[in-house]
């Protein structure tokens, strides 16, 4: 009876383990094809790398949560794909994989229904495999649309953006598009977005339009958004001519840069700079570097000038006195901008390195006590206050 009632209840450990999280197939792709066709799903395809950080992050997190495998499971049949394996080269190609992880739902067939890339949290992927389901709004659909000749513009921008969020090249529709609207047409929230997600050269038209008239973006769309798609459409570029090693024209392109706006342009050229310095075997400019365009660009980003505080705390050897009192400055700034358990551990830890210690003590205790429960033994402060540090 003993043994029945352990073999009983280990049937239900196992139970328990297989019903949680995604149920992948052990087969071939033109299995998996079968399969979906046999029991009318769609097949769902984790395209990943072995070197992928955020592909792991999914195995690990994401597609081991229960309701994503009872969502998954029900609807689709599951295939794990390693795109530089003998099986998944080819098929890196054929659905335009360029970027890991990316995530497809294909029919039995083979044909994109839809396709999710980067790694986002549960929700968001719940959100987008349900879209992948629904057979009048998932890409297929609108590619259909597309094709059968729909233009309207809100038709366009459903459809632009989604296949831009999907990573799926509709560079003829996006010139379609915008050829057809009067650049001064889309100083509104949704051309923004789609702007964003599409534009990628400082030499387009478009480009040269927002950076213009960024003023009047701010005030239909995130001003954040609008700096960013501004800011990493000038570092893509300049980033491919540094990664050729071709200093002669990314000098050339820095100065196009400046001239085409003296803010954005000096600001990410300092950006790009500062980050080659990472490469000097003399670190101590670099974190100077880091010091002095945190405080001339980022100075009123709470976010960004903890973690560049953080960064220059962190560093073991002598970095002199000048530049712990600038990240101590930036520190301080940080808190005044936006308080909370994270920048005043930074600060406290800065102002320790400063000399500062019953100051720093004041600050750690202020640290410890605003830190939820799980994190507070991973702070400095609370290090410090220990006498661990």
């Amino acid at each position: 009876m003993k043994k029945i009632i352990v073999m009983f209840a280990a049937l239900l450990i196992c139970s328990n383990v297989f019903s949680q999280g995604i149920q992948f197939e052990h087969g071939t792709f033109d299995e998996a094809l079968a399969k979906a066709k046999k029991e009318n799903k769609i097949v769902f395809v984790d395209c990943y790398t072995t070197w992928c950080g955020p592909c792991k992050y999914l195995a690990k997190n994401i597609f081991t949560q229960k309701e994503v495998g009872d969502f998954f499971n029900q609807n689709f049949v599951n295939v794990k794909m390693d795109m530089e394996s003998e099986e998944g080269k080819p098929l890196m190609g054929k659905y335009q994989v360029a970027a890991f992880p990316t995530l497809l739902w294909l029919d039995a067939e083979g044909n994109i229904q839809h396709k999710m890339v980067g790694a986002g949290d549960a929700n968001s992927l719940l959100a987008t495999a349900s879209l992948a389901l629904d057979t009048k709004n998932n890409w297929s659909a609108l590619n259909k649309q597309y094709e059968n000749g729909d233009r309207s513009s809100e038709f366009m921008q459903k459809y632009i953006l989604t296949s831009a969020k999907a990573g799926i090249d509709t560079k003829e529709a996006v010139d379609s598009y915008f050829s057809s609207k009067k650049v001064e047409d889309l100083i509104n929230a949704k051309d923004a977005d789609l702007i964003a997600s599409t534009i990628k050269s400082t030499s387009n038209p478009v480009f040269h339009f927002v950076l213009k008239n960024k003023t009047k973006f701010y005030a239909v769309a995130d001003k954040a958004q609008v700096d960013q798609f501004l800011e990493y459409t000038m570092l893509g570029e300049m980033g491919q001519l540094a990664r050729k090693g071709d200093m002669e024209a990314l000098d050339l392109k820095k100065k196009e840069l400046i001239a085409l706006d003296q803010e954005v342009g000096a600001k990410v050229v300092a950006f790009l700079d500062m980050n080659m310095l990472r490469r000097d075997p003399d670190q101590k400019k670099f974190y100077q570097a880091m010091a002095d365009y945190a405080v001339k660009y980022d100075f009123d980003n709470s976010e960004n000038l903890n973690r560049y505080a953080w960064t220059i705390a962190e560093v073991k050897e002598d970095l002199g006195n000048g530049l712990i009192d600038t990240a101590l400055k930036m520190a301080k700034r940080s808190v005044e901008l936006n308080a909370n358990f994270a920048n005043i551990d930074t600060y406290a830890f800065l102002l320790n390195k400063a000399g500062q210690n019953k100051e720093a003590k004041v600050q750690a205790e202020k640290s410890v006590k605003l830190a939820p429960q799980d994190q507070k033994k991973d702070l400095w402060s609370d290090k410090f206050l220990k006498g661990e540090n």
